[in-house]
């Protein structure tokens, strides 16, 4: 069985000007329904940073070590799939590195963090910031956010780079309605952690419903 290890993290807006489409939001969010097995679609839902403005629309596409070697240049990577009415803001390759437990149901939304080591870090440091972020800090956030399982990426490319650049690891916690809906922390402070995670930045806090969820909810009761 082929190991999806990558994924291709793309974010997407409505167009403007002669471009734009009155239906482009719903004929996206229709289709993720069909693509599920494709991609993961989301719609932002709640966004915690100042002077950034992150897309409307992001999907989320897994993909092999053989998908990415068969993509040898910028212009192969950006032959991705085309929306009418969306245009593409970004584009970033991430490859896992550790995940608190294997995918059991998919999630109502995501709460995505992007995450910076502090410049200029050893590699020695780097281990420390690593071991760190992977055995203690992730969990510890999965168990404060009720998430039923968390993801972490590490920048493989920048495809096509946001505004400001990508963060060079990247979080997913994956939530249902509940958790969704409670975006303060609450608990004790987590962790400190080593000298060389306390000097880390945040630049992404981002919560992302996945679409299509709402419709296998209901279809589940009925």
């Amino acid at each position: 069985m082929t190991s999806l290890e990558y994924t291709l993290w793309t974010g997407w807006d409505l167009r403007g000007g002669v471009g734009a489409k009155p239906d482009a939001a719903e004929a996206f969010a229709q289709s993720a329904r069909h693509n599920a097995g494709i991609e993961q679609r989301y719609e932002l839902i709640a966004v915690a940073a100042r002077g950034f403005r992150p897309p409307r629309f992001l999907s989320a596409r897994e993909l092999s070590e053989e998908d990415v070697a068969a993509r040898p240049t910028e212009a192969a990577w950006d032959a991705d799939a085309v929306y009418e009415g969306l245009r593409k803001t970004w584009s970033l390759l991430y490859r896992r590195v550790a995940e608190t437990s294997p995918p059991v149901v998919a999630p109502y939304a995501i709460y995505l963090l992007g995450v910076n080591p502090p410049p200029g870090a050893t590699d020695e440091e780097l281990d420390i910031f690593n071991d760190f972020y992977t055995n203690v800090h992730l969990p510890e956030v999965a168990e404060r956010r009720h998430a039923l399982r968390a993801v972490r990426y590490e920048l493989v490319r920048e495809v096509r780079p946001p505004y400001q650049g990508a963060p060079r690891f990247l979080a997913a916690y994956e939530l249902d309605k509940v958790a969704a809906s409670n975006r303060r922390h609450v608990g004790p402070p987590y962790a400190t952690g080593p000298e060389v995670w306390q000097r880390h930045s945040t630049p992404w806090r981002l919560w992302y419903r996945r679409l299509g969820a709402e419709e296998e909810a209901a279809a589940h009761r009925s």
